[in-house]
């Protein structure tokens, strides 16, 4: 088998088979094995797809790759070794990457792996550089051009990965200082001033529209996934994990106690479970489905068993729907209402301050999940009209005249 020729490191998904410097054969998240080159002007991968009949030929075709350039004289190794025994920094990263996997979550991985693919190893600050050769002056340079194109979130987290790159081999004793200290306030606006992507819930005339749109696209259950989140608050990761051992019809309740994302369950945000009261209308219309479901497991022989309620029928592993799927439904079923572009995490903006216009921001923070009271005013309280305003008169009005008769007797005595 031509995988027993090398030994493998552990990487984000699985195995990692190194062929030679600059390619290598590894699995993906969707358990896929791919090639990944890594060649001066020639950065690509191939995905070859799965099992061990498919890892043969990922790596003969690799073997094959690796050959060619070998031959052509574009091997990175025919470098001239003696510039500098300092690793290239893509080269690092990904051992980096390799390396650390076990100190953070399955989500951070697939976080960091695709900021450091595609928005850190294209540019030209980090392609074919050693370590060494990546100065501040660059380094600022690229956070300028990153922020002119993503959030200031966006560029936090790519300074937080190339810090921990350079923060490593500093340890590794490779190199003696990192370029990355302090240079972040050199390019962002102050922390209190960043801007952040503000909320942009549906009004009520929006919302009419935005569920008029919905009833004619998308299937039962891709209209339910998008209703967890317009009447229940539901984060997106949190509705597509939806499973009928958590929902209580009885009680009209959900224990929101998973969420999905990248064909993984996990725990919701901040790790905190919560139950959430459901109305009566989605109550009904989840019952209605999971009858649905049932019968439509018996007629598959399943014997009726349901659990996981939203299963994307294109996903041959039972999965729940993706999230950038349901992202797309949104971009059509707002199209179709003639309104603006919203992200999903808008329905749970426009949940709570349609709340808050008749429950009180403790009920809503429990509803949400919030840790506390305080963050649910600080993002929703200036979306409340006329939120304290109930006896805001009297309470400042001037001193009564039957009291200012009191006070000027008291005086006169």
């Amino acid at each position: 088998m031509p995988w027993r020729k090398y030994t493998p490191t552990r990487g984000n998904h699985g195995e990692i088979y190194t062929i030679g410097k600059g390619v290598h054969v590894r699995k993906d998240c969707r358990n896929k094995w791919v090639i990944y080159i890594d060649q001066p002007n020639n950065r690509t991968n191939m995905t070859i797809g799965k099992g061990r009949e498919n890892l043969c030929r990922a790596i003969e075709a690799a073997e094959g790759i690796y050959a060619d350039f070998t031959s052509s004289g574009k091997e990175p190794a025919q470098r001239l070794e003696h510039e500098s025994s300092v690793p290239f920094f893509v080269d690092y990263s990904n051992q980096w990457l390799a390396n650390n996997y076990k100190r953070w979550s399955y989500n951070t991985n697939i976080r960091y792996d695709e900021v450091l693919r595609l928005h850190i190893f294209p540019d030209e600050c980090f392609k074919k550089k050693r370590l060494d050769e990546i100065t501040r002056q660059s380094l600022r340079a690229y956070y300028s051009r990153l922020f002119k194109v993503r959030s200031s979130a966006s560029v936090e987290t790519a300074h937080s990965i190339i810090s921990g790159i350079f923060d490593e081999a500093i340890d590794d004793g490779l190199l003696a200082s990192s370029p990355t200290k302090g240079i972040l306030k050199k390019v962002l606006p102050p922390i209190k001033k960043r801007n952040q992507k503000e909320a942009e819930p549906l009004d009520a005339e929006e919302r009419t529209r935005f569920i008029e749109a919905l009833s004619k696209t998308g299937t039962k259950a891709e209209q339910l996934i998008i209703k967890s989140m317009l009447f229940g608050g539901f984060r997106l990761g949190e509705a597509l994990a939806m499973k009928l051992r958590y929902l209580d019809t009885e009680k009209k309740t959900y224990h929101v106690a998973e969420s999905y994302k990248q064909f993984r369950f996990s725990k919701p945000k901040s790790g905190k479970k919560r139950i959430v009261d459901l109305p009566s209308f989605l109550i009904d219309e989840l019952k209605s489905y999971v009858l649905h479901l049932r019968q439509y497991s018996m007629k598959a022989g399943k014997g009726g068993e349901v659990d996981t309620l939203f299963i994307d029928p294109k996903e041959q592993r039972e999965l729940p729907y993706s999230q950038r799927k349901i992202q797309g439904l949104m971009k059509k079923i707002c199209k179709r209402a003639g309104l603006r572009q919203r992200n999903p995490h808008d329905l749970r903006h426009t949940y709570a301050t349609t709340l808050l216009m008749s429950m009180s921001p403790a009920y809503v923070q429990k509803q949400l999940g919030h840790s506390s009271i305080s963050i649910t005013v600080d993002i929703y309280g200036h979306w409340i009209p006329g939120e304290g305003r109930s006896g805001l008169d009297s309470a400042l009005a001037l001193v009564p005249k039957s009291d200012e008769n009191c006070i000027s007797l008291h005086i006169q005595k």
